[in-house]
């Protein structure tokens, strides 16, 4: 597949030195090159972004056995989409990063008690689903980045509350992994009817 400018637009955001965000319509790209089979919309769109991006027709997305993708190049990467829209975050440091984007639904409220501990349904009693919402990305992003099997998201990983805001934030974690602690910290945004919340690669 070749890289046209007539394509659909690809929104590129730096988000620090070494992080940058791409986004792309996921309808507009299927509906421009033709395709309706979503994964290989998902998987073109993919590499359509990266090789924009990077600037790179040729380079390729791999992908380990436990489905985290990867690049032949200093250059980290994570992927996520979800309904009309990808995300890819870039990492020029050769980091672990993660991201991760939700639509708005009720549906996560279903599902609490598998994903956050007790003391995190305390925190967030009484929350709209946009805030259970990021709770969920934000560990999703985590999971992403440290890629260790069957990490238990309610257990494992835990969310410090934080004053929810539609201009998004910032959002501190700690992982218990084996006798370890780690600090993460991670930000996210509110796109319309979407939830992104991404690390920032500096896991202690």
């Amino acid at each position: 597949m070749m890289l046209s400018k007539y394509s659909p637009t690809i929104s590129i955001s730096s988000l620090s030195e070494h992080l940058q965000m791409a986004k792309l319509n996921l309808a507009d790209f299927a509906e421009y090159y033709n395709l309706t089979d979503k994964r290989s919309v998902e998987k073109q769109a993919a590499a359509h972004v990266v090789r924009f991006v990077l600037k790179d027709d040729d380079i390729e997305i791999l992908y380990k056995e436990s489905g985290k993708p990867y690049l032949l190049s200093h250059i980290s990467i994570s992927i996520s989409h979800s309904y009309d829209w990808i995300v890819v975050l870039f990492c020029f440091q050769k980091k672990n990063i993660g991201i991760d984007i939700e639509k708005v639904r009720d549906k996560i409220l279903n599902i609490k008690d598998k994903f956050l501990s007790k003391k995190e349904l305390a925190n967030l009693q009484d929350a709209p689903a946009e805030k259970y919402i990021t709770y969920w990305c934000a560990k999703e992003a985590i999971y992403k980045a440290l890629d260790i099997a069957g990490l238990n998201f309610a257990e494992q990983i835990f969310i410090e509350d934080f004053i929810y805001s539609h201009t998004g934030g910032k959002i501190n974690a700690h992982v218990y992994d084996l006798d370890s602690e780690k600090k993460h910290t991670l930000h996210y945004q509110v796109l319309d009817n979407y939830i992104l919340v991404y690390t920032d690669g500096n896991g202690e």
